[in-house]
């Protein structure tokens, strides 16, 4: 009976992490051109690199908003989308923007929670921009807009940008460019 016992507890032990695991935020690049990223929190810029296939980052600190930038051209000018998140209370507050502009218009993004359905979080949707539509209305277009949703923390989220598309060939060629740019600093204001 000792056995069984510890090896309850073992499983118990070994199952526990992945229940408290926080989860992550992906970004999967399946356009047949470089896509270039930087991930921005609180005080905290990083230098703008193409994607290499994908980009993924745990969920960080509770209420420390952050943003991956998303552009065509290396120094982030130009349209900008922004997939956000912020961690909080055990949730994930999660949007696209596209207030800088929207550079994917024509290839489209979707952004995919790993969980939906869950009676807890009915808004933890997926959001869905189809290629060709110069708008896309599930995303932030003006500062004022309300199109932020929520996950439980243990969520993963993927957007993948030309979903329609596939990433396998190694060579990209380089996306159209573009002139224009707008400044934007949104942070989630999440009350728990």
């Amino acid at each position: 009976m000792h056995y069984s016992t510890v090896t309850g507890a073992a499983v118990l032990l070994t199952l526990a992490p992945s229940a408290l695991a926080l989860g992550s935020a992906t970004v999967v690049n399946n356009c047949p051109f470089d896509v270039y990223y930087a991930s921005v929190s609180q005080g905290v810029s990083a230098e703008a690199a193409p994607i290499q296939g994908s980009y993924s980052e745990e969920y960080g600190q509770q209420n420390d908003g952050v943003s991956i930038k998303l552009a065509l051209v290396d120094n982030l000018s130009g349209p900008l989308s922004q997939f956000e998140f912020t961690l909080f209370g055990g949730k994930t507050a999660y949007d696209l923007s596209n207030i800088n502009g929207y550079p994917f218009a024509e290839w489209g993004v979707s952004l995919v929670p790993s969980v939906t359905d869950d009676p807890n979080n009915p808004t933890c949707i997926p959001i869905d921009c189809p290629a060709g539509e110069a708008v896309c209305t599930a995303a932030y277009n003006a500062p004022d807009d309300i199109r932020t949703l929520v996950c439980a923390d243990s969520t993963d989220l993927t957007l993948t940008i030309c979903p329609g598309s596939s990433s396998n060939t190694t060579e990209k060629r380089s996306a159209p460019a573009h002139s224009h740019n707008r400044i934007h600093s949104r942070h989630f204001h999440v009350s728990a």
